[in-house]
């Protein structure tokens, strides 16, 4: 009986590993950002394992107070394995992303109360591209264990609210606690989540003081971290970090747009998620949709990559309950009465719902389900990250760490506009020891709106690859963020054939206020004059 719960549990987490692990074991280095934890995990282990009270990420005071379990867990296992940090960072965010498959299958089969759609959930979860991209690169390290930690969380939670027994409270704490130690994003999805799985499931005396208990065993497990943090720093870095980032009116216009699921072509998770959507309002459960509502209106950033869950088990509803049931013919007649809800507790779990959806005896219906599962399995492939810092780029970097002075500052033009994915910025102050005057990562922590200016700061100063040096200089004089030393990206990685050099690397050639000091075809170093250029 359990044979086929298993096999499919197992199925959707071959699929996922495919996806998540092919374009990281194609890279030598990690998929787009890191650097930024790459410095914190080395810097607790130089303190040997002490919290440190400062990073000095991009020669910056930055409080340490991002949560630290992920570059603990990092840090050991380079210690204990001898695997570099950098390996580790590379692979290990892909590996635990791979596990939260079967932890979102487990879920799944919680709130759906069938294994058809549980399965077909998992299977969507480990096939979104919006489940992984953001988890398998470098920057995704400790994403990826809060988002594990966080769907173990939500899967106790469930069992909680349903039979109030003490060892579903102290797995919810626990697990709350490692998901509030691990990152502070995913701990605010895993909050509102359970408010909405309490008001759902459990809004009765009983619900109450379990989630009150679990909310103070979660603070109590968690205390050796946010009270030596408040201690040592006060409570503005914490508000400040709370309040990074920004939300365009869009947002508002995205719940109907459904675009979240950022597929490539044909949108099947969003059609299906969509059709779970309708099915789901019709048949009067709400729990679902109304957790998706929550993510749009209540995560600021990445909101796609915290809807995955609720849109994973919406494709489960949607194509169990609407798409095979009329592949295969089934009838859906008000007048001879709906088919069982997908969340009714008196279905048959055990046989999976295909009593309900007879597809088995269907050729339509099975070729249908083969195409866009193959479909769905190329499409993720396809979606995956594949950028990472080329070696061209590392070597360059060693460079600027031999051969300019500690106290150097760079304006690092990579073209790249978005702060969230110009690996280049991040990577250059772990990989150099030098200040990166347009890199806002790590100064999430500072009061004052520090982090939206620099973020802003850093898009104008990509736009001026494609200006002139006037252009630089204006940056510098608007952003109070003099520099030495100009990091120009002269081709972008993976550029085509067709790419021309920037327009800014004519112009600070032929400027008598710089001076080229390293010069390679994708990559060019300039001194801002009269700062004395590195010795030969």
């Amino acid at each position: 009986m359990m044979r086929g719960p298993l096999l499919a549990a197992l199925f959707a987490t071959l699929l996922g590993a495919f996806v998540r692990l092919a374009p990281v074991l194609a890279s030598d280095f990690p998929l787009n950002d890191g650097g930024l934890f790459y410095v914190f995990t080395q810097e607790i282990q130089a303190a040997h394992y002490r919290l440190p009270v400062y990073s000095g990420f991009n020669q910056a005071p930055i409080p340490f107070l991002y949560p630290p379990l992920p570059f603990y867990l990092t840090g050991l296992a380079s210690s204990l394995t001898r695997i570099s940090l950098l390996e580790l960072i590379r692979v290990l965010p892909s590996l635990v992303s791979i596990l939260t498959i079967p932890a979102a299958y487990l879920l799944a089969r919680k709130l759906l109360k069938s294994q058809l759609a549980a399965a077909i959930a998992a299977i969507s979860f480990a096939l979104l591209p919006t489940a992984f991209d953001f988890m398998i690169v470098g920057g995704g390290l400790p994403r990826a264990f809060g988002f594990l930690f966080s769907i173990l969380t939500l899967h106790q939670a469930t069992g909680l609210y349903s039979t109030g027994r003490r060892v579903h409270l102290v797995a919810t704490a626990v697990f709350a606690g490692l998901t509030l130690l691990s990152h502070p994003v995913v701990a605010w999805f895993t909050f509102y989540s359970l408010a909405v799985l309490f008001l759902s499931l459990g809004a009765n005396r009983r619900g109450l003081v379990n989630s009150l208990a679990v909310v103070a065993a979660t603070l109590l497990l968690t205390a050796p971290w946010w009270a030596v943090g408040i201690a040592r720093h006060g409570l503005d870095p914490f508000l400040a970090a709370f309040q990074a980032g920004t939300r365009s009116w869009t947002a508002l216009v995205a719940p109907f747009l459904f675009l979240h699921t950022n597929e490539p072509y044909l949108t099947f998770h969003a059609l299906f998620a969509l059709l779970g959507i309708f099915f789901s309002l019709r048949s009067r459960q709400y729990l679902i949709p109304a957790w998706l509502a929550a993510v749009f209106l209540l995560e600021p950033r990445l909101t796609a990559t915290y809807a995955v869950l609720p849109t994973a088990l919406l494709v489960g509803i949607g194509f169990e309950r609407v798409v095979l049931l009329g592949l295969a013919g089934a009838r859906d007649d008000p007048l001879r009465g709906a088919p069982p809800s997908v969340t009714d507790p008196s279905r048959d779990v055990a046989s999976g719902g295909v009593q309900d959806v007879p597809w088995a005896g269907g050729w339509v219906a099975r070729l249908a389900t083969a195409y866009i599962l193959c479909y769905l399995l190329i499409a993720a492939f396809l979606a995956a990250p594949r950028d990472a810092l080329p070696p061209s780029h590392r070597q360059a970097m060693q460079w600027v760490r031999a051969n300019t002075p500690a106290t150097s500052q760079f304006a690092v033009v990579s073209g790249i506009e978005s702060a969230g994915t110009d690996y280049i910025s991040e990577w250059f102050p772990a990989l150099t020891d030098r200040a990166s005057m347009g890199t806002p990562q790590g100064y999430e922590w500072f009061p004052g709106q520090v982090f939206n200016k620099r973020w802003s700061l850093h898009s104008d100063l990509q736009d001026c690859r494609e200006q002139g040096v006037r252009c630089l200089e204006d940056w510098a004089a608007r952003a109070q963020s003099p520099y030495t030393h100009v990091y120009l990206v002269k081709v972008p990685p993976f550029a085509g054939d067709d790419e021309t050099p920037a327009d800014l690397y004519d112009s600070l050639l032929s400027s008598p206020d710089y001076e080229e000091i390293y010069d390679q075809e994708e990559v060019a170093i300039f001194a801002h004059l009269p700062f004395p250029p590195a010795s030969p």
